[in-house]
């Protein structure tokens, strides 16, 4: 788990590029799934969707959180002693998550490591400090540094900050982007980035509002335009059952890309996994799909060829 040096909780305070600070809440070493060869995986907080099967949940709020490992916890108190709310916490505890200001002192002061938070103010050096680390992996695996999250864009100046400074270090770097954010902010981070992955989930702008709080205009439109920008654009799909994964809409996205994503360089196929289930209890969040099952494996291999049928390179991950 990342841990960065300082636990205060706002983020943007910066004077120059190297200083900016953000919001991170993890950051994970030899990723192989999020771009080409061994990478650096990095999360910023911030998510302008809701998506119902999000995998990250801690990483849609944009200030910071405490995630509650329940089976961990020994009830000795030490949380609710060291909490701003004191004994007025008593009444609820253990589960204090709604009252939560994310200040962090009940996961420093906790013996049994039963809480963690999720989202440290982190400066763009010691982001890059820790990027550096494996540059020795990056140049034996073609790898590099990916930002993810919660959505880059969301923090676009600290975002392009690290990205630039990756650069300057001849370091490959990507971004993950679910597309919702003003072009001008996108494109400050697509100016220095040698590889887009670019979620779509849904053709269809209500059932994109349904599953995920947004509608797909924007998304599509921010689609068309860095296809054209960027050096590499790679399309992902999270195949989500009894969502996105029937024949009109396959045949609606194949149609798409093959006519208005020319240079895009492959499809990426990510089917639907329950992982953020449990996430999203330690934080105290329902979870919209626990009675959702996975595709089967002839399910996703019927989506892929629905795509292929489109002259589309797809690639099934995960």
């Amino acid at each position: 788990m990342y841990s960065a040096k300082t636990s205060e909780p706002y983020m943007n305070a910066y004077n120059e590029s190297r200083v900016l600070s953000g919001i991170v809440f993890d950051i994970q070493r030899f990723a192989i799934h999020d771009g080409y060869g061994i990478r650096t995986l990095v999360f910023l907080k911030g998510c302008p969707l809701t998506c119902k099967w999000c995998s990250n949940p801690e990483s849609q709020n944009q200030k910071p959180e405490i995630i509650f490992y329940e089976e961990k916890c020994i009830h000795c108190g030490a949380c609710i002693r060291n909490c701003p709310f004191g004994e007025g916490l008593k009444d609820v505890w253990p589960d204090t998550l709604g009252l939560c200001t994310g200040c962090g002192r009940c996961v420093e002061e906790c013996y049994a490591e039963a809480r963690n938070l999720a989202g440290r103010l982190t400066r763009v050096d010691e982001v890059l400090d820790e990027v550096l680390k494996d540059r020795v992996f990056y140049e034996e695996s073609g790898g590099g540094l990916t930002l993810g999250g919660g959505e880059p864009s969301f923090q676009a100046d600290f975002a392009t900050a690290i990205l630039k400074g990756a650069r300057e270090e001849k370091i490959h770097t990507a971004i993950e982007t679910c597309g919702v954010a003003p072009w001008k902010e996108l494109k400050k981070l697509l100016d220095h980035t040698d590889l887009l992955l670019f979620d779509l989930k849904h053709m269809d702008t209500r059932k994109h509002e349904e599953g995920t709080g947004v509608g797909n205009e924007i998304i599509l439109q921010n689609a068309r335009s860095a296809v054209e920008h960027v050096k590499e654009m790679i399309l992902r799909i999270p195949l989500i059952p009894q969502y996105n994964n029937d024949s009109n809409n396959l045949h609606n996205l194949g149609s798409f890309i093959k006519n208005e994503l020319e240079r895009l360089k492959r499809v990426d196929l990510l089917p639907y996994h329950s992982i953020g289930e449990s996430k999203s209890k330690r934080l105290g969040k329902k979870y919209p799909l626990s009675c959702v099952k996975q595709l089967s494996r002839e399910e996703i291999i019927e989506a892929k060829l629905i795509l292929q049928s489109y002259g589309l390179k797809v690639k099934i991950e995960g």
